[in-house]
């Protein structure tokens, strides 16, 4: 498997670091190809892009002239499936960004541990590959990749999306209708009316409640319970056998 990645920083420094990282990423991954291009501003790079070229984009959010977030807007336009990773010096600038439904961001500056954690993703999804669903929420239409769904609960005649970026979605939808798409993926359980979560994001069912990975709770329902836990293990048990 081949990874297409370009780096957009305008800090040599900073380019030079991340561009290690990676390289020192595919050196313990003799299977796995990869290309790697790097460019000093959005302005360079933007011109070069077009649709299926990269699987993966780093962007510098603080650059002159065109930043990273005003640059993915034009991508994300270009690519809908592109994954792009926000660097960042604050984590404050997630919330600009989330409309863009960004892969993942990375904090200057970057340990190696941070960037394993999200090429091993990356690779992750590309092997595997990954739905998205089409939400509307404020009268725009989104394309949520599935992966990045932590739960989808009721909110009266709406369906609040969390996810994994620590911001949520009021798509202006039932919950009937977002829980129909989202039942079609194995990774998704109902585990109360108006409540389901995905199951890769749980990090122990304890008490009563789902513990997500990201420390939200959500309630099991009483009736049931039993089923919904067995359930929950029977699907953690499949992803290790599907390892062996």
């Amino acid at each position: 498997m081949k990874v297409r990645i370009a780096l957009v920083d305008d800090l040599k420094q900073d380019r030079e670091h991340l561009e290690s990282c990676i390289n020192d990423f595919f050196e313990t991954r003799s299977s796995d190809a990869f290309s790697l291009e790097t460019f000093v501003s959005a302005e360079a790079f933007l011109p070069t892009f077009s649709k299926g070229k990269y699987d993966l984009v780093f962007l510098d959010i603080c650059m002159d002239e065109m930043n990273g977030i005003e640059l993915a807007k034009e991508l994300r336009v270009l690519d809908t499936q592109l994954m792009i990773v926000f660097q960042t010096t604050a984590r404050e600038y997630a919330f600009d960004a989330f409309p863009i439904h960004p892969f993942d961001y990375l904090i200057k500056p970057c340990r190696q541990d941070e960037m394993n954690a999200v090429l091993d993703e990356a690779m992750r999804v590309l092997s595997a590959g990954d739905p998205v669903i089409r939400v509307l929420a404020a009268r725009t239409e989104y394309d949520v990749p599935l992966r990045s769904v932590i739960a989808a609960s009721s909110s009266g005649h709406n369906t609040e999306l969390a996810l994994t970026n620590n911001q949520r979605i009021i798509a202006t939808e039932s919950f009937k209708n977002i829980s129909t798409k989202l039942q079609e993926d194995k990774r998704f359980l109902l585990i109360n009316r108006g409540i389901m979560v995905n199951m890769d994001q749980v990090l122990s069912p304890k008490d009563g409640a789902m513990h997500m990975k990201d420390g939200s709770s959500y309630p099991i329902k009483v009736n049931g319970r039993a089923t919904i836990l067995s359930e929950f293990s029977q699907y953690m048990i499949s992803k290790v056998d599907n390892r062996r």
